[in-house]
């Protein structure tokens, strides 16, 4: 009798766990952020398309190759249905915020990553890393590492038809 309880109660707590994981996952991601030039947006201010959320370092190569990339990306796939967000995770190089964007001449959004953003994300650990949000907020999928023009949309095809 005491096994059949022990497994019954092991049994349960799995089930709670279970859930409770299922409900944190289902949760839609939402924060604020500023830009570099310090405009403050809500995430929730994009609902309705999908997001491309990149967390970027300033020490990091890929990740200043791959804001053109963004970029490029923004302008292809903008008007249908995807915007990119980029955020950048060291505060160190937040003076050098301006001169990366300007340089680069990005029109998206891009800002600093704050304590929330690290918060939701704390699966993160590589840049570049790039999270794909759905219209809802809901995370779809997580890319680590440099991608270019070609390959971003191939992974963003089946949900965003940017040709």
């Amino acid at each position: 009798m005491k096994v059949k309880y022990q497994i019954l109660m092991l049994f349960l707590i799995f089930g709670i766990l279970l859930f409770s994981q299922v409900s944190i996952n289902a949760k839609t991601i939402n924060f604020s952020f500023y830009t570099h030039s310090g405009k403050k947006y809500q995430l929730s201010d994009f609902n309705g398309k999908y997001i491309l959320l990149n967390l970027f370092a300033s020490y990091c190569p890929p990740c200043m190759v791959e804001l053109k990339v963004f970029q490029k990306l923004n302008d292809t796939c903008g008007r249908k249905g995807l915007q990119v967000i980029s955020l950048m995770i060291d505060r160190e190089g937040a003076p050098l915020l301006p001169k990366i964007v300007s340089s680069r001449n990005l029109t998206y959004p891009v800002g600093l990553a704050n304590s929330e953003v690290l918060k939701i994300f704390n699966d993160f650990s590589i840049t570049p890393t790039t999270y794909l949000l759905d219209p809802k907020g809901n995370r779809v999928e997580k890319f680590v590492g440099y991608k270019n023009y070609e390959e971003w949309l191939e992974s963003l095809k089946q949900y965003v038809k940017c040709n």
